[in-house]
């Protein structure tokens, strides 16, 4: 298996009883979900004839054929004495109709390195046979599950619906072949990092202002966990918290939202719009879906941060400012 093209160490914070950040690597768990038959065959079934399954794919994670697909997923693997950050990827498929759950072994292929050995790995499926959820583990060279900026194909080839029939090469949603193909993009360390914060801080507990003038809490505090209980309203819920900006330098702020939350920026002091961006986040950690970004400008000025309506009355965020 060739190494990554690119290797970097992202920050972490030390132990779950979070003090502060360091230049620690992450903690990863030393074998975690290794496969056992990685050089072995695709497992093979009995003849299924010349009829074609007419089973499709309704939907996947990744999608056919998507980019930028981010080459792997943190979680706290709690399985040892002492829970550590650990790596994996995810994919899932569901199908229009029920499968075979007896088979489960599909084939992940390297289309961009094709000396890469083939890898074999067995899913789980869904309880009514119709979604598989096949987990990528880290490799035996490397602490990532999969190759940066490189294309995938996890060929389906072995499962059978449950009548026994294989997937047609036709088959809907895979784009004219039995195989999801998908590419992966390069990595994000200040990404990583904020997902490292939302893996083991402790949350810090406020409550939204109801106003700009209901005292909103300050929430200004670098890689901190903020959970922001949010006020209810007629659309929903919302609130304000606070943000003092540097006395001396501008900044470049991040808040890593764990969901959708419309959010709007204005500085208090000089009362102003700020202009911010709202955008989705590449998947890589569950405690993250957006993220807001916006330009603090010097002077210990407040800024207050607007979210809602949403329909949740919690909302986490990391904050990150830089």
């Amino acid at each position: 298996m060739r190494l990554s093209s690119a290797t970097f160490l992202f920050t972490t914070c030390a132990a779950l009883a979070l003090t502060g950040c360091d230049d620690d690597d992450p903690i990863v768990t030393p074998d975690a979900g290794l496969p056992t038959d990685a050089g072995s065959d695709a497992g093979t079934s009995t003849d299924a004839g010349t009829t074609a399954s007419t089973a499709t794919v309704t939907t996947s994670r990744p999608s056919e054929g998507e980019t930028d697909v981010y080459p792997l997923e943190m979680y706290l693997d709690a399985s040892g004495q002492t829970p550590v950050i650990a790596f994996r990827k995810v994919l899932t498929l569901t199908f229009s109709e029920p499968m075979d759950p007896s088979i489960a072994q599909v084939t992940l292929h390297d289309r961009t390195d094709t000396t890469v050995p083939a890898r074999v790995l067995t899913g789980t499926w869904s309880e009514d046979a119709r979604t598989l959820t096949v987990t990528v583990p880290r490799t035996e060279e490397s602490t990532r599950p999969l190759e940066v900026s490189t294309h995938h194909a996890l060929a389906l080839d072995a499962l059978r619906d449950a009548a026994g029939l294989a997937l047609s090469a036709a088959t809907v949603g895979l784009g004219g072949d039995t195989a999801l193909d998908f590419t992966t993009g390069e990595r994000d360390p200040e990404l990583e990092h904020a997902c490292t914060h939302t893996l083991v801080n402790t949350p810090e507990a406020v409550t939204a202002g109801r106003t700009p003038f209901d005292f909103p809490p300050d929430t200004h505090t670098g890689h901190a966990l903020y959970d922001v209980t949010l006020r209810s309203g007629e659309a929903g819920f919302g609130g304000y918290t606070g943000f003092i900006s540097d006395p001396e330098n501008a900044e470049h702020v991040t808040l890593y939202l764990n969901q959708q939350v419309p959010t709007k920026v204005t500085n208090d002091t000089a009362g102003t719009d700020v202009a911010s961006v709202l955008a989705p986040a590449r998947f890589i950690c569950a405690g993250i879906t957006h993220t807001v970004t916006f330009t603090s400008e010097p002077g210990d000025q407040l800024h207050l941060f607007q979210f809602g309506p949403v329909a949740s009355e919690h909302l986490q965020f990391v904050l990150e400012r830089e």
